[in-house]
C-alpha cells in the first residue's frame, strides 16, 4: 500500500514538473547573473550591427531568443545585453516630477501673494538640481553587459519548476 502511494505521488510530481528555458547573462568575476524568462523586457546588441534591439522575450529555444515575435538571435551573435534596473526609473521620474511641481507651486504661490521676484533663486536651484539628478538617474537606469571572454557570457538553460494551479 505504501509503495502504491509513493508511486502515485511521484507520478503526480512528474506530471506537475516542467522545464522552462531561461536566458542567462552572467559574470563569473563579479559573481553576478541576470535571468531572463519569456515575457521579460530585454535589449540586445548584435555583433557587426550597431543597432540595439529591445522588447519582450516571446520565445527561448535551445540556442536562440526571439524578441517581440520579430527578431531571432542566436546566443553566439549577441555582443551585449541591456538589463533595465527596476528602482532607478521610478526614482528618476519621481525626481523629475518633484522638480517640476516644486517650481510651479512656488511660482503660483508668489503670484498669488504678489511676492517679488516670482522666480526665487533658492527655488530654481532646488528644482533644477532635482531635475538634473533625475535625468542622470534616467541615463543610468539600463546596465550594459558586454559579452566578452573575461566579462559577461550568455547561455540558455532548462530550469525545472512546478506548475501553479
Amino acid at each position: 500500500m505504501k509503495r502504491n502511494l509513493v508511486a502515485i505521488i511521484l507520478f503526480v510530481f512528474v506530471y506537475l514538473a516542467s522545464a522552462q528555458k531561461v536566458f542567462i547573462a552572467e559574470n563569473l568575476t563579479l559573481g553576478k547573473s541576470y535571468k531572463f524568462y519569456v515575457g521579460d523586457r530585454i535589449g540586445v546588441l548584435i555583433k557587426d550591427n550597431p543597432k540595439k534591439y529591445s522588447g519582450k522575450i516571446t520565445d527561448i529555444t535551445d540556442s536562440a531568443i526571439v524578441i517581440s515575435n520579430n527578431y531571432v538571435f542566436n546566443q553566439n551573435e549577441i555582443a551585449a545585453v541591456y538589463k533595465t534596473r527596476l528602482a532607478l526609473p521610478i526614482i528618476s521620474s519621481a525626481l523629475l516630477n518633484f522638480g517640476q511641481i516644486y517650481i510651479i507651486l512656488d511660482v503660483v504661490n508668489n503670484l498669488i501673494n504678489d511676492t517679488d521676484p516670482i522666480f526665487r533663486k533658492n527655488t530654481v536651484i532646488i528644482a533644477s538640481s532635482s531635475a538634473i539628478a533625475g535625468g542622470i538617474l534616467a541615463l543610468l537606469s539600463t546596465r550594459k553587459c558586454p559579452v566578452e571572454k573575461d566579462k559577461w557570457r550568455v547561455k540558455i538553460i532548462d530550469q525545472i519548476h512546478v506548475k501553479s494551479k
